[in-house]
């Protein structure tokens, strides 16, 4: 029961501390709870899927309505890649050994920091084939929607078949390879997590690994936490939103890393 109280505390503060980019916390629910309680990495995975499924629903009424940084129509073209995706990499998910699943976690993770430290925005001209004009937010720039698909599919596809929302890759995917500017890139993110996290899960339901009794119990804390951290968004500055993110990331590998050399 410890653990469990234990487990809620840090789940709490990781949805903070994720909402803050816009995006769900499954880099860490998973390892969090793989360390900390006996349940197996399927069950795991199926737990943190519903957990960022909530954190997203509650992430998108503060980005959506206070903030103003989902682009709801690069978000639609966005979430159909997403959605498909992300529920075939969740079916798909039990047939690949555990331990190879955790090789490819930690691999995504580290990967999506590194683009993390690289990210700038890329500069796309208006007028090559595949850029689209977006006027957003009282501004506007130009997104290079055909440089997406394919890089976001497959980063769906894993984040399903690992148990997370993926939006530690496909921000910046979206910010290096379409252009789009990174506030908006976190802010459209929290639809496409809200897209995968429910078709991930539902691929993951399919094949019975889901424990409800964790989901409602850690999904309680979700809430209160995800929307006190999506409403510090606007404090913090982009470079710090990079580096924040990226240290996130590297240390949920680190922990992942570690537990997959101890039960070696």
């Amino acid at each position: 029961m410890i653990l469990v109280v234990v487990t809620a505390i840090l789940i709490f503060v990781i949805s903070l501390v994720f909402s803050m980019f816009g995006k769900g916390g499954g880099e860490l629910y998973l390892p969090v709870m793989l360390m900390l309680l006996s349940i197996s990495f399927y069950t795991a995975a199926g737990v943190s899927l519903f957990l960022i499924f909530l954190q997203s629903i509650s992430m998108i009424f503060v980005y959506s309505r206070k903030h103003r940084l989902i682009d709801w129509k690069l978000a639609v073209i966005l979430s159909i890649i997403v959605g498909g995706s992300s529920f075939l990499g969740g079916f798909f998910s039990v047939g690949v050994s555990a331990l190879y699943l955790k090789v490819v976690f930690a691999a995504f993770l580290i990967f999506s920091a590194f683009l993390l430290f690289l990210n700038k925005n890329k500069k796309v001209e208006l007028g090559k084939f595949g850029v689209w004009h977006r006027e957003f937010g009282g501004g506007q720039y130009n997104v290079h929607i055909l440089y997406l698909i394919v890089p976001i599919m497959l980063a769906a596809f894993l984040a399903g078949m690992i148990g997370i929302s993926g939006g530690g890759l496909i921000v910046p995917i979206a910010v290096l390879l379409g252009g789009v500017p990174i506030r908006i890139a976190m802010g459209t993110n929290t639809v496409l997590v809200l897209v995968a996290s429910s078709m991930g899960f539902l691929g993951h339901m399919t094949n019975g690994s889901i424990d409800w009794r964790l989901c409602i119990l850690f999904g309680s804390v979700i809430l209160a936490g995800s929307q006190i951290g999506a409403r510090m968004h606007a404090k913090v500055s982009e470079k710090n939103l990079r580096l924040g993110l990226a240290l996130i990331l590297l240390f949920a590998a680190g922990l992942m890393i570690l537990k997959t050399l101890l039960m070696s």
